[in-house]
């Protein structure tokens, strides 16, 4: 895979664009809340079709981070500590820190409380943060995929197995060889019918793997709405990240 470098000038200054060739079909440009626009290009297109391509993508390029700098949109939380928030199903949810004599995470109506005996160990709060989101997260993708699991059921499909971990680019994926969905780590943050879209597109793949004509209206018929679904998707968490 080759990567290069591109640059934008506009707002922001000089943006840089990574670039990588891939062997897939289409191009895909994407703009994250750390301010990364990354490209995936099919490998045999040019150095110029892409910089024309770019050319006419500056605007929305521009507009996607204006977008993440005015809301400060970085869902991606690397410290966690007292006073700050975190969108748990589409809510914010403000995070207090107390200590205590044993480890326990609660969460009541917006706020989410979190009680260790080492309060002063951010390495050890994050840890205990992520694996009780780990196993929220885990538990209600399940109960999303146990009450969506009967539109392909009916079609002889086997319930896929779940696993929930960290991705940079796709909200999920599914195996059809091993039966197995992968959900985002970070999809609990959106809202539940967000959620709901995305475990349905997944379902969907186990009967159309492609992303064809019979694939959308396998969703249109479930889920007439998909479409704006995914929109609000797309800007409530990450620009372009998805499908």
């Amino acid at each position: 895979m080759k990567q290069i470098n591109s640059f934008l000038t506009g707002t922001f200054s000089d943006i840089e664009i990574i670039i990588e060739r891939k062997n897939v079909k289409k191009i895909r440009l994407k703009v994250f809340p750390d301010g990364v626009v990354k490209l995936s290009a099919p490998l045999g297109v040019s150095d110029e079709w892409i910089n024309d391509y770019l050319g006419g993508k500056a605007k929305w390029i521009e507009k996607s981070l204006n977008y993440f700098k005015d809301a400060q949109a970085n869902e991606f939380e690397t410290i966690i500590h007292s006073g700050i928030s975190t969108r748990i199903l589409g809510r914010q949810n403000r995070i207090i820190v107390n200590e205590g004599k044993i480890c326990k995470i609660e969460q009541k109506e917006d706020h989410v409380f979190i009680q260790s005996p080492t309060t002063g160990d951010k390495q050890a709060l994050q840890k205990q943060f992520e694996h009780w989101w780990q196993k929220q997260s885990r538990s209600y993708f399940l109960q999303v995929i146990e009450r969506l699991y009967p539109v392909i059921a009916k079609h002889g499909i086997a319930k896929p197995a779940l696993q929930v971990r960290k991705m940079k680019t796709l909200w999920g994926s599914c195996s059809r060889k091993h039966g197995k969905i992968n959900l985002n780590y970070y999809l609990y943050k959106a809202s539940p019918p967000c959620i709901d879209y995305v475990v349905l597109h997944e379902l969907a793949h186990f009967l159309y793997p492609k992303h064809n004509k019979d694939f959308y209206e396998f969703l249109t018929v479930h889920m007439p709405d998909w479409k704006e679904r995914k929109r609000i998707l797309d800007h409530e968490i990450v620009k372009g990240l998805g499908y």
